[in-house]
């Protein structure tokens, strides 16, 4: 039963892990669409880079400046160290030679006074060039350190330089591929009638009314009826030119006899006997 109800908790669980990560996907595809299906979105995306790009700059070139500020203290305490430095060593200098004559005149209270003060140099010399040795190594490495930062922090300017010629680019880069999609739209037949235009969409009704007169004419010659119209006129114009060839023969048969008779009158009116 135990294991039984870890399951149940484990897959409710695993269930809102799911739900909550698709979700998010589905947040972050949203957001991106905000700046990615507009010019005004690819504007305000390079923007809001470039916010973000001025703010860590000012961030990087005020840290490099309290950095160098560090440096710039310990390059000075380095020099005060130095010449704090020749100064002992000439001192030191002088209780030597000091401490010499006494020893040579055998005056053992001078010797002993000026052989502390050797000491007393030696010892701060000592410091010192401890001091110079850290100071040094600290100096090196935080100086590498700042070359690389200074690097950064003109790869960022730089950057920042670049933003506004980018953003010109990406933006014609975004107008340009939406037009050839645009027209690769309408080559392939798929733009609407509003984007068409008034010329298109009369030019189309006229291809759909030819269609449409095409279909009533062929229905027109199959009609019955105007077919026999058709025929009844046919029939009429070729009994009319029958009726019209009967009578021209009729005619045509009337003027032979008085064309054979016409010949003969005139030869009584001659009086003149035939050969």
């Amino acid at each position: 039963m135990a294991e039984k109800k870890v399951g149940i908790i484990s897959a409710v669980f695993r269930y809102f892990r799911f739900w909550n990560w698709r979700k998010a996907r589905y947040i972050m595809a949203a957001a991106d669409d905000q700046f990615t299906g507009s010019v005004d979105g690819i504007d305000a995306a390079f923007e809001m880079h470039r916010d973000t790009m001025v703010e860590r700059f000012n961030g990087l070139r005020d840290a490099i400046s309290e950095v160098e500020s560090v440096l710039e203290e310990k390059r000075s305490r380095l020099e005060k160290l130095n010449e704090e430095e020749t100064e002992l060593l000439q001192k030191r200098e002088g209780a030597l030679t000091l401490a010499e004559q006494a020893k040579a005149s055998g005056d053992t209270e001078e010797y002993e006074k000026h052989a502390a003060a050797f000491e007393r140099f030696q010892v701060r010399i000592e410091e010192i060039e401890a001091m110079q040795e850290r100071l040094g190594v600290e100096i090196g490495e935080t100086s590498g350190t700042m070359d690389r930062y200074m690097i950064q922090l003109q790869e960022m300017q730089a950057e920042v330089e670049r933003l506004p010629t980018q953003k010109a680019e990406a933006i014609a880069d975004f107008v340009s591929a939406k037009q050839i999609i645009e027209l690769n739209d309408r080559l392939q037949g798929l733009e609407t009638s509003i984007d068409r235009g008034p010329i298109s969409a009369v030019m189309d009704a006229n291809r759909k009314l030819t269609a449409k007169a095409r279909i009533t004419e062929k229905l027109a010659g199959a009609d019955v009826r105007v077919q026999d119209k058709a025929y009844e006129r046919a029939g009429r114009v070729s009994t009319a030119r029958s009726k019209m060839d009967d009578m021209l023969a009729a005619r045509s048969a009337e003027k032979a006899p008085q064309e054979a008779e016409a010949p003969a009158a005139e030869k009584e009116a001659d009086g003149r006997p035939e050969i």
